[in-house]
């Protein structure tokens, strides 16, 4: 056992191990909970499920997406930023959020799939940007349910099953974001993933890597070992390991979110286990000082949210 914890996120009753494999280092939940009983794990309040805000392209992320992502006739909202976040000198900073955002190359008349599309926020941004063909799949019947609402082609059920589904070579893009830790097997769904994408399709996801300085910090308080719900816990070589076999030139987008360091704080805080560290922690985090440091963390690589880009081999 390398870690034990209960839910302090949601709340789902009892406690919870990360255990190690001897044989290739990889960290998982042991025991597990039965397959069966996985849609029990999300709460009905559970963020990534609820209704989609309506989706609003700012001026500097379409100049950006014009300029290097070929969305050539790709037009921001009325009124929605300034002039002077088009100049190039911010592509930069441009090109950091459009990979924490999987913002994907486009392809004129190409298919994309999200895998974990929970109810279709991102496929209504990515159709705002101007994919047609788009499709997802969705574990929760009625986060599917909004997705195809909102005129999706939607699988609902676990991915493992449906995922088999599509035809080889059937995407010009896959993306799946902060899933593929909710998993029992991420490695075969990747393997299998990658069958469903052409030679030098895109494969755009996040997750989560253990061996950050958030998970250095607070142990077993760690807010992404976000028990029950995560099913592995990754270490940046698993993930190199999981995409050397079928993907090339991986790029890595380190994520800044203050929330994984407040989390934390706050419950040891609330558990009596916390001192003068938490509460700076948890005054900073609410600031805008908070959020700069973050961000230069995210910059320097020692935040645990990932996003990566790579393409199937051809």
């Amino acid at each position: 056992m390398v870690a034990c914890a209960k839910d302090r996120l949601y709340g789902v009753p009892g406690e919870y191990y990360a255990a190690e494999c001897s044989g290739c280092g990889l960290w998982f939940q042991n025991p597990r909970p039965p397959l069966d009983r996985l849609s029990d794990l999300y709460p009905e309040d559970y963020s990534p499920h609820v209704k989609p805000e309506p989706v609003v392209l700012r001026r500097g992320a379409a100049a950006y997406l014009r300029r290097h992502m070929g969305y050539a006739e790709l037009k921001s909202d009325v009124g929605a930023g300034s002039r002077w976040a088009s100049l190039s000198i911010f592509s930069p900073v441009r090109k950091w959020l459009a990979g924490v955002a999987l913002t994907p190359h486009y392809v004129p008349g190409g298919k994309l799939l999200e895998i974990g599309c929970a109810s279709g926020a991102r496929l209504l941004y990515l159709r705002r940007l101007g994919w047609e063909s788009l499709y997802g799949i969705e574990l929760m019947p009625a986060a599917a349910a909004q997705a195809r609402e909102a005129g999706f082609a939607v699988l609902s059920g676990q991915i493992e099953q449906n995922l088999p589904a599509y035809p080889d070579g059937f995407f010009d893009v896959v993306v799946t974001s902060m899933v593929l830790e909710h998993l029992v097997d991420p490695f075969s769904v990747v393997r299998e993933a990658a069958k469903k994408l052409k030679p030098g399709g895109e494969f755009l996801f996040s997750t989560v890597i253990r061996g950050s300085l958030d998970f250095k910090l607070f142990g077993n308080y760690w807010s992404n070992f976000d028990f029950p719900r995560h099913m592995v816990y990754f270490s940046m070589a698993d993930i190199l390991s999981m995409l050397k076999d079928q993907f090339e030139a991986p790029e890595c987008f380190y994520q800044s979110a203050p929330a994984d360091f407040s989390r934390p704080a706050s419950w040891r805080l609330a558990e009596g286990a916390g001192g003068v560290f938490d509460r700076i922690t948890l005054m900073l985090a609410s600031s805008r000082l908070g959020n700069v440091i973050v961000f230069f963390m995210a910059k320097l690589g020692l935040t645990c949210r990932v996003s990566f880009r790579c393409r199937r081999k051809a």
